[in-house]
């Protein structure tokens, strides 16, 4: 399927990509954040 010279599903598949690859990265921030918590507690008792 084309749409103004865009091929559709080509443009689906890319933008899935680009998710898939923002939520392993986020998913890598939470676990840097989590450790960086963890560290700040140690440091403050």
């Amino acid at each position: 399927m084309q749409e103004d010279g865009i091929d559709v599903s080509d443009f689906q598949i890319k933008l899935l990509q680009k998710i898939e690859e923002l939520t392993l990265h986020i998913i890598e921030q939470d676990k840097t954040i989590k450790e960086l918590q963890n560290k700040v507690e140690e440091l403050s008792k």
